[in-house]
């Protein structure tokens, strides 16, 4: 039983990082000029891509979204009312660290304003 829970931990987990994956393309292409330290040119470049793929970019976020819901569904069904509850707990405690940490880095790309 230990290691169905560890599973459904892990399915959980990763059907959860979308931090980057869930920013529009502005705001995924202005994470990239900070961090790659990108030129106009290059910018104008990764726009392009980051625009013409969005389109299936979404459409495969939605299909792993799907999954992760068949997936929890089926695994719940073999779990007491108990393990359920605690599994709906540990999803809840991730995704509040997913929100902290989308926030902390979103703080972190924004312009620090003068007092």
């Amino acid at each position: 039983m230990k290691t169905a829970i560890k599973f459904l931990a892990l399915v959980v987990a990763l059907a959860a990082q979308p931090a980057f994956a869930e920013r529009d393309p502005s705001e995924r292409l202005e994470h990239m000029k900070k961090e790659l330290k990108l030129n106009s040119e290059q910018a104008e470049q990764a726009r392009k891509i980051l625009e013409e793929f969005e389109p299936q970019r979404k459409a495969l976020h939605e299909q792993k979204r799907a999954l992760h819901e068949k997936v929890c569904s089926r695994l719940k069904a073999v779990l007491t009312k108990e393990q359920g509850e605690k599994l709906d707990k540990m999803a809840e405690e991730r995704k509040e660290r997913h929100r902290r940490h989308r926030d902390a880095e979103s703080e972190a790309v924004a312009p620090v304003k003068p007092q």
